[in-house]
């Protein structure tokens, strides 16, 4: 997901709680943050949120936008690129990150975007359960070596009777407070963990993200992950 940037300029942490109680029978943004980093002459903006699955079927992503505020002003509208995992069971957190480029002015002076919220559009699609995905195990930890680099660390246990191919890994990064900072995932393509068996996998953490939190003062203190994998006849 991440694209190396040049430089950190701004950050800008937006960790909120959805507005009301958890309305039934959808996905609900629970959290969302944003980063903001200096790459060249372009702005861009990391937008990370937390979806939780309050209903009682397995969802997935069918469309979805977002907008970014900077006050009364809609600084941008873009449409989400994906959920992480794809397929959510009831009860589950995926994730949501995208970034959004900000070019500069006419006059080529960089354009700082003075993001203050974030929100979400998004329609999800109820999934027959025979399509669904199997859970993995998932034990995490976050870890810094001597040069200071962050990984997150997943154990990955396939509890099934089943080969787990290209399994799906998503987690999210949580201050000691429990606010969202962070998300991401992907699919190991071309890994596949047996019956029972156990796989070692660890995600760096961009540098840039890293030097915003110590600056800041906030650092993550936990990782959730979440892990998952398609049969090969689904």
């Amino acid at each position: 997901m991440l694209q190396r940037v040049a430089a950190v300029l701004l950050c800008v942490l937006l960790c909120c709680a959805a507005a009301g109680a958890l309305a039934d029978g959808e996905g609900v943004v629970t959290q969302s943050s944003c980063s903001i980093v200096q790459s060249g002459e372009y702005y861009m903006v990391y937008c990370f949120a937390q979806v939780h699955n309050n209903s009682t079927d397995i969802i997935c992503l069918e469309t979805g936008s977002f907008d970014l505020h900077g006050g009364e002003q809609i600084l941008a509208t873009c449409e989400v690129s994906s959920l992480w995992p794809y397929f959510l069971n009831p009860g589950e957190d995926g994730y949501l990150f995208d970034i959004v480029a900000f070019e500069p002015d006419e006059s080529g002076n960089p354009v700082v975007p003075a993001v203050t919220g974030i929100d979400y559009n998004i329609r999800y699609l109820t999934v027959n359960p025979e399509y669904g995905s199997y859970d993995i195990s998932a034990v995490s930890s976050i870890e810094t070596d001597e040069s200071g680099a962050m990984y997150v660390v997943c154990e990955l246990t396939n509890m099934s009777d089943i080969p787990a191919y290209d399994p799906t890994v998503a987690f999210g990064l949580y201050t000691g407070e429990g606010s969202m900072i962070y998300a991401d995932g992907m699919t190991l393509r071309d890994v596949g963990i047996p019956a029972g068996g156990t796989v070692l996998t660890r995600f760096m953490i961009d540098s840039v993200f890293v030097s915003q939190w110590q600056s800041y003062g906030v650092v993550p203190a936990e990782a959730r992950v979440s892990a998952s994998f398609r049969a090969d006849d689904d």
